[in-house]
């Protein structure tokens, strides 16, 4: 068998790359003592990838850290990692995206540590074979991928080519199982490592072994790099290294094994993402178990529906900037900057255990697709109110985008509901509000919480709903919508759907009609009872306002407060304090404290009102207690006594205005 190297390859601070804070604690606690191990051990030789905003900040806030990666990587005994600058998840770009975020990270690269980089790290090893033409025109030779991406066949400790459309571009896998175990000490990994080899060899076409050298890459985290060489084992195999009893393992960087190396497999890789999130994908945000083998980027999507509607609005951001021909460059630069910002892979999924991103950086990066958006349009100067339908989401029905000044909406088919409210300037997607599930909240609710979800419930399913205990009928709020008239000019959207009506099974008709202006939204209902016993129930608009702000004043959620009009008299309310009014409900401001925002709610006729602040947990990789978020729930809802035949009219006028200096 052929000599044997290692590959030592981190990962920095993946999770960290948007936080200066912990970036900062992440660079005293294990990078600063890395780099000094790193000068202390020339024959110590590393491979490190870094996003764009982490290594921005360490050049910043830390040059003697830029001048030390440049002085090791001059003597060869560091090599960085190239990749997107804010580590997206690649196969969800378009092709200019992709090819920008390398650029820009190449570029910091040049000017940092004064080398460009020949290969590059893949978020969460997000991969799909059309990569392979944007890699190359990029000038990436090889990408390091996780071996669980790897056929077996193709052996896992060769480099392997994959080719698309007659380009080409070297694999390495990276291996997370030959991390150091616990109480092993160096020999014994070495064992282990060469036999990992052995299992993974691919014989000569004569039956022995390959006599080519190969290489297992071995992937760390900062923190468990950090261990790693304060560990015997990495103790051990140094003094082994220095006194020539080693044996046929050697340390090596990537690039300089691929130049010497003679011997690269053909292999094609299909579609896939990182084993953790891989494991994750298996199942959905309900628990349910997925029917899927392989898990790619879209799979883990669609298991996590939150991520794929943010997946949504970035792709119809991306589309924008690709149509805006001509205009202001600079602005058109800025917002292309902004979406980018936006596609960061950490946005969409966490590492390292795969869960579902954070509430508050999905709303982080809300906010920075709303600001590239007010970008394009500046740029392009020709921007007009508009409504447009067509299929945003991708499931094959029209969906309906309106795009005003001061916001943009999104009206689905499904519940038809506001399934996105994003305020363009210094603002988030306000429905992007999570809905509870039994494994994490202790009940399911039945229906998206978006804005303008409607119910029709019996007595006893209100009484159970002002308690927020999810009724047994979702009856409007989970159905699919059929259009009946669009009118682009005058923006107006009318929509309608059939159910029926409690255990007697009444059927019934709600037609719903948007209204969109520059000032906000009204809708209005008309409910009839298509059946012949009569219909006494409580019909309820549901208006959900998502925390968007994570600051420490509003963690609690206290973002929202509200003032409304009852039976003419004023009161204010904090979202903490749960309320019920049965009647009497005339006016409604929900404040954002947050972002100096009202939501001004205005009944054609008085009606009651449910108010109450819901908390939603999801699991949290690498924490020991789930990340809490909060939505905000407000109903307003009537008495409702339809006798045959007969139909109910009631509207709803949402005014979206900035609070006064004064307020």
């Amino acid at each position: 068998m052929g000599e044997c190297f290692v590959s030592l390859v981190l990962n920095a601070d993946i999770e960290s790359a948007n936080d200066s804070s912990l970036l900062e604690k992440n660079y005293q606690g294990c990078f600063k003592p890395l780099l000094s191990f790193l000068y202390a051990h020339p024959e110590f030789l590393l491979t490190i990838g870094f996003t764009g905003p982490q290594l921005s900040f360490y050049v910043k806030k830390h040059p003697e850290s830029a001048e030390l990666l440049h002085e090791l990587v001059l003597h060869k005994q560091v090599e960085i990692l190239g990749g997107g600058y804010y580590a997206p998840l690649f196969p969800l770009l378009f092709p200019v995206d992709r090819s920008g975020q390398i650029e820009k990270m190449n570029s910091l690269l040049r000017s940092s540590v004064g080398k460009r980089p020949c290969g590059m790290y893949l978020f969460a090893s997000a991969w799909d074979t059309s990569l392979v033409t944007t890699l190359q025109s990029c000038g990436m030779e090889y990408v390091l991928l996780d071996s669980s991406l790897v056929p077996e066949k193709s052996g896992r400790c060769f480099p392997l080519i994959a080719s698309e459309q007659g380009k080409s571009v070297k694999v390495l896998p990276v291996s997370k199982e030959l991390n150091p175990l616990e109480n092993e000490d160096g020999p014994q990994w070495t064992a282990r490592i060469m036999q990992f080899m052995l299992c993974n060899d691919v014989p000569e076409p004569d039956g022995r072994n390959s006599r080519f050298s190969r290489i297992a890459a071995v992937s760390f985290s900062m923190e468990q790099m950090s261990r790693f060489v304060k560990s015997p084992v990495c103790i051990s195999v140094l003094q082994d290294m220095e006194t020539g009893q080693g044996g046929s393992i050697s340390f090596a960087l990537p690039h300089v094994y691929l130049k010497s190396c003679r011997k690269f497999i053909p292999s094609y890789i299909p579609a896939g993402v990182d084993r953790g999130i891989a494991c994750r994908s298996f199942y959905s945000s309900d628990g349910k178990k997925s029917s899927f083998f392989a898990p790619s980027v879209y799979d883990h999507l669609a298991a996590y529906p939150q991520e794929k509607h943010l997946y949504e609005r970035m792709m119809h951001i991306s589309m924008l900037i690709a149509q805006c021909k001509g205009g202001d460059k600079v602005r058109k630069t800025a917002a292309s900057e902004k979406l980018w910002e936006a596609q960061g892979g950490y946005n969409y999924m966490s590492l390292p255990d795969g869960v579902p991103s954070s509430a508050e950086k999905m709303q982080q990066a809300y906010r920075s697709l709303n600001e590239s958006e007010r970008l394009i349009r500046e740029a392009s100067a020709l921007f007009k109110e508009s409504l447009t339908s067509f299929d945003y989401d991708g499931d094959g029905l029209n969906d309906y985008v309106c795009q005003m000044e001061k916001y943009s909406a999104v009206v689905s088919l499904n519940s038809a509901q506001v399934s996105e409210l994003n305020v363009i300037r210094n603002g988030a997607n306000y429905a992007a509000g999570l809905s509870r599930l039994e494994q994490f909240d202790g009940c399911s609710d039945l229906y998206r919480r978006g804005f303008f979800a409607d119910h029709l419930f019996s007595s006893q399913e209100f009484e159970l709903y002002r308690q927020q205990v999810p009724a047994d009928s979702a009856l409007f709020s989970s159905v699919q919508f059929s259009e009946r008239k669009v009118t682009v000019k005058r923006k107006e959207i009318q929509l309608e759907a059939r159910g029926e009506f409690s255990v007697g099974k009444v059927p019934v008709r709600l037609r719903k009609n948007y209204s969109f202006s520059s000032s906000g939204i009204s809708v209005q209902y008309i409910l009839k009872n298509e059946g012949q016993p009569d219909i006494d129930g409580i019909f309820a608009v549901e208006l959900n306002f998502a925390q968007s702000r994570f600051d420490r004043s509003y963690s609690g959620g206290q973002q929202y407060s509200c003032e409304l009009i009852a039976d003419g008299n004023r009161l204010s309310l904090s979202a903490s304090e749960p309320f019920f009014a049965g009647s009497g409900i005339s006016l409604l401001q929900v404040k954002d404290s947050a972002d100096k925002r009202l939501f001004v709610i205005e009944p054609n006729e008085e009606s009651g009102l449910v108010c109450s602040l819901i908390p939603v947990r999801r699991p949290a990789g690498g924490k020991t207690e789930a990340d809490c978020s909060f939505v905000y729930s407000v109903s307003l809802c009537w008495k409702i006594s339809l006798a045959a035949g007969v139909e109910t009219e009631k509207t709803i006028n949402v005014a979206i205005v900035p609070v006064k200096k004064n307020s």
